[in-house]
């Protein structure tokens, strides 16, 4: 059950009561409204989970009707001192379609023109190279004692895709060995339900071929843990990817998100079209593409090269 169904009762009441609704009654109506009746992603769900928590630490559950800019600003102004630029950006973010919400069901709230987004801060991206990948394949594939071969292919498999392929974490574990079809191209569905189709290379190929051979369960998914048999979970793959990056070395944090980021990296330094890019990392918007090219503006540095001399 979501934490928002036990309090859906008291949500729905006759027009004139609900002119008056607290935080929490106001972020429970809006996930059962918007996000389950759209069927948005549970990314979503939990930041307005948690962007509703901030909101009751900081104000207490007061009537939403009650909150003013003066009051909004100074809660930005205590989270700019907790949290990074984007998460603050994200929650005001969520309290401004809840207040949007309220306004077209009667409630008298304030007007969200009044509270503007924070700028998008720049960031970059964590990436590693291509050689890196590799080693960390050649890491996994060594065999230990304890480390059976099933487990030595399914990790490098693992690690292999994420890379060759550019999908989210969330999306792999997702994966049926039926989805891979026998060209070695699969169709994920990301965030907002939209689907698309996406590629691999042949060590990929090989590098999954090699772990399904070695299975003699019939579960469907196409990664699974060996004790019982079940589907892999993010926190597992995320495990693996802690464990493979001490095994190799390597000291800066290595993620599963990481190798999405090296995709994209690496295809934008071959020169690949940045639209091409935004379509095969299912990004709705060019402007969160764009921010990889900080890091593989090549055109730059060829000028830096040219003109730059000491």
């Amino acid at each position: 059950m979501r934490v928002y169904d036990v309090m859906l009762d008291s949500c729905y009441w006759a027009p004139a009561e609900r002119l008056q609704m607290t935080i929490s009654q106001a972020f429970a109506a809006y996930a059962t409204d918007v996000i389950a009746f759209r069927g948005q992603s549970s990314k979503t769900e939990e930041t307005h989970n948690v962007c509703r928590k901030g909101l009751l630490r900081y104000f207490g559950d007061i009537n939403m009707s009650d909150l003013t800019f003066p009051m909004v600003r100074d809660w930005k102004l205590d989270m700019d001192k907790r949290v990074s630029a984007s998460t603050c950006r994200e929650y005001i973010i969520r309290l401004r379609v809840v207040l949007e919400y309220l306004k077209l069901q009667g409630v008298p709230v304030l007007d969200v023109a009044l509270i503007p987004v924070p700028k998008r801060p720049d960031r970059v991206p964590d990436f590693i190279t291509k050689d890196d990948v590799s080693t960390l394949i050649n890491t996994v594939l060594k065999p230990r004692r304890g480390y059976p071969a099933i487990n030595r292919y399914r990790n490098a498999a693992i690690i292999s895709l994420l890379y060759a392929s550019g999908i989210r974490v969330t999306e792999c574990v997702s994966l049926n060995c039926a989805d891979i079809r026998d060209d070695g191209t699969f169709t994920v569905v990301g965030k907002g339900k939209k689907a698309r189709l996406c590629f691999t290379d042949p060590r990929t190929r090989e590098l999954i071929g090699e772990y399904l051979a070695l299975r003699s369960d019939s579960c469907a998914a196409l990664f699974i843990s060996n004790a019982g048999s079940q589907r892999l979970t993010t926190k597992m793959v995320q495990s693996i990817f802690r464990l493979a990056r001490e095994k190799a070395g390597f000291t800066a944090p290595i993620h599963p998100h990481t190798l999405r980021h090296s995709f994209a990296t690496n295809l934008l330094r071959n020169n690949a079209n940045m639209r091409y890019v935004q379509t095969l990392l299912g990004h709705s918007s060019l402007a969160t593409t764009e921010m990889y090219t900080h890091v593989v503006n090549e055109d730059l540095h060829r000028v830096y090269q040219q003109f730059h001399t000491v």
